[in-house]
């Protein structure tokens, strides 16, 4: 539990930097190195029920996602963009043919999966953090991107740490005793709460209206579960319990950004939809 505490207090404001470095640079190459080490853990993991991922195609197609979503709102770079991915699904394809013992669903699927589950999905916050010139929240113009960042940072957190404190202390209810035994209905609710809670006080002091905070609250409270519960699943199968050991009290780096795949992705398009040119 120490430890779990000690990475927090180190590493919520080392993100708070990265997030708010003009130009949103860093943030990017720090996206992009989670992206290649939680592939890295994912594609060495499935190996063990017997997947042999094209591991340097899914790592490179993770990198291309995250280069993509740097310069989304640039259309002429879209184009070199998706020439690489389409060699890099080509060239998988190859690398299949001439091995010699040919699995080609389950060693692309897992190549594919990894790429997409981590790389793409990872993609939507990077997309996010540069949406500052076109979703204006409260008076922030030209940081709205990272507001809207730190506020899907500190829902998730807050999600993750009051069901987990929660649960351990007080819960009594499995909520999915085969994918996750851990978790229980009373921390699964804490959770919920938690994540409305810091939306609350978050879009007040951003000024994001009252009604989006709490419905972002609510749909982080819920995604950051369900993206937990995924990586459960996926770990189930493999027969692990975590998918790394380099981050203290947590795991691997899949382990601790797991609900942060589903809360980043959902935050863009609910900005995308919702929040663009509010009043």
């Amino acid at each position: 539990m120490a430890a779990r505490i000690l990475s927090a207090v180190v590493g919520i404001p080392i993100a708070a930097v990265l997030i708010f470095w003009p130009g949103g640079l860093p943030f990017t190459v720090a996206v992009g190195l989670v992206s290649v080490v939680g592939a890295s853990e994912f594609y060495s993991r499935v190996r063990k029920i017997g997947a042999r991922p094209i591991e340097w195609a899914g790592l490179a197609a993770a990198v291309t996602f995250i280069i993509s979503a740097r310069n989304y709102q640039n259309e002429s770079s879209q184009v070199p963009i998706r020439l690489v991915f389409t060699s890099l699904i080509l060239l998988s394809f190859v690398t299949e043919l001439l091995r010699t013992r040919r699995a080609p669903i389950a060693n692309l699927g897992a190549t594919a999966l990894g790429a997409v589950y981590i790389g793409w999905l990872l993609s939507h916050v990077v997309m996010l953090r540069g949406m500052s010139e076109r979703c204006i929240v409260g008076s922030f113009e030209s940081t709205s991107g990272a507001w809207l960042v730190m506020f899907v940072f500190l829902c998730t957190w807050a999600c993750d740490t009051t069901a987990y404190f929660v649960g351990k202390f007080y819960g009594k209810t499995k909520l999915a005793a085969k994918l996750s035994p851990g978790k229980t209905v009373e921390g699964s609710i804490a959770g919920l709460v938690g994540s409305v809670m810091i939306a609350a006080i978050t879009g007040a002091v951003i000024r994001l209206p009252a009604v989006h905070s709490l419905a972002l609250g609510f749909i982080l409270g819920v995604l950051a579960q369900v993206g937990d519960l995924a990586e459960s699943a996926i770990k189930r199968e493999i027969g692990i319990k975590d998918f790394g050991s380099i981050i203290p009290g947590h795991g691997g780096v899949l382990d601790r950004f797991d609900s942060l795949l589903f809360t980043g992705t959902a935050a863009y398009y609910y900005t995308v939809y919702f929040l663009q040119n509010w009043p």
